[in-house]
């Protein structure tokens, strides 16, 4: 009996400490376990092969202040693809972005939340593209039974790859004051996206760095990536003459899509991979066959 008396009174110290009692469980939390899934475009699981790192946004649904703020690196992913969350009774919607790295800050204040490049949020506005970056979003209700709750985080994509190869454009231009004589611009970029993956209409201008190609000598390559836009969306390459700031072509993003017939719009792993050749007779663009790019620039 003594032995019962003593649990019983351990077990009532307990409960006390924690706040958590039978009659009014506010202060009790619950488990919940979530899943991260992304599929791209198939039916199987590439999460792993496609998301390094994930940051996850607990919001009360009641006013949607920010109950919790969690941080998953590739090590803690790799471990467990998911969370283990501790909420209490009551409604939330969880808010998760993956990949944001060094070319990504995310605002939190929930009516005013948004995605984009760091410059975006400074003086400088030079944007060079941002992370890949992969969205998800989920409703639950943690009850007040305090039963376990279990949910899955599918995750989508909310950039665009982009890949270009400058052809023919080394050492053509003679010498110039810049390193190349020539800025590749990518113009009517959304500049940020917000808490439910919709682009904004705000627009920006995106100067990707410009790298040599290793495999061909008179070639430059940039790779990078911009928040989602749609297919009929009026985005554009423009290339300058960095000697005199005057424009040398501009391609339609639009217009190269439709000759390509290239989706974007009902894709999740969109790419644009272009081409643009400066030959004898002029400026020309083609898709690029991405197949045959370097290992460590795809």
């Amino acid at each position: 009996m003594n032995i019962i008396r003593y649990l019983l009174s351990a077990v009532s110290v307990m409960v006390c400490l924690s706040g958590c009692i039978w009659e009014d469980r506010s202060d009790c939390t619950c488990d919940v376990i979530l899943s991260f899934i992304y599929t791209g475009d198939g039916d199987t699981d590439i999460f792993p092969e496609k998301i390094d790192k994930v940051n996850m946004y607990v919001y009360s649904a009641d006013g949607y202040s920010l109950e919790g703020e969690y941080s998953f690196d590739a090590a803690a992913l790799d471990e467990t693809q998911g969370a283990h969350l501790y909420l209490r009774p009551g409604d939330y919607r969880i808010v998760c972005w993956g990949n944001a790295m060094e070319s990504t800050h995310i605002h939190t204040v929930y009516g005013e939340a948004k995605v984009a490049e760091p410059e975006f949020f400074g003086s400088s506005q030079d944007f060079s593209g941002t992370d890949d970056l992969y969205f998800s979003d989920i409703e639950i209700t943690v009850p007040e039974t305090l039963a376990d709750v279990e949910e899955t985080c599918v995750f989508e994509s909310s950039h665009i790859d982009m890949m270009v190869k400058l052809k023919g454009f080394k050492g053509a231009l003679g010498s110039r004051a810049a390193a190349t004589g020539i800025t590749l611009t990518h113009r009517g970029c959304p500049a940020y996206t917000d808490f439910f993956n919709t682009p904004s209409d705000n627009k920006c201008d995106v100067v990707p760095v410009m790298m040599d190609d290793p495999d061909d000598a008179d070639s430059y390559i940039l790779v990078y990536n911009v928040l989602r836009f749609t297919e009929d969306e009026d985005t554009s390459i423009v290339l300058t003459d960095d000697s005199d700031g005057s424009e040398m072509y501009t391609l339609s993003i639009p217009g190269f899509i439709d000759t390509y017939g290239i989706e974007v719009d009902s894709r999740q792993e969109a790419l644009l991979a272009i081409q643009i050749t400066l030959g004898p007779v002029g400026i020309t663009v083609e898709e690029w066959n991405v197949e045959d790019v370097t290992p460590g620039f795809d």
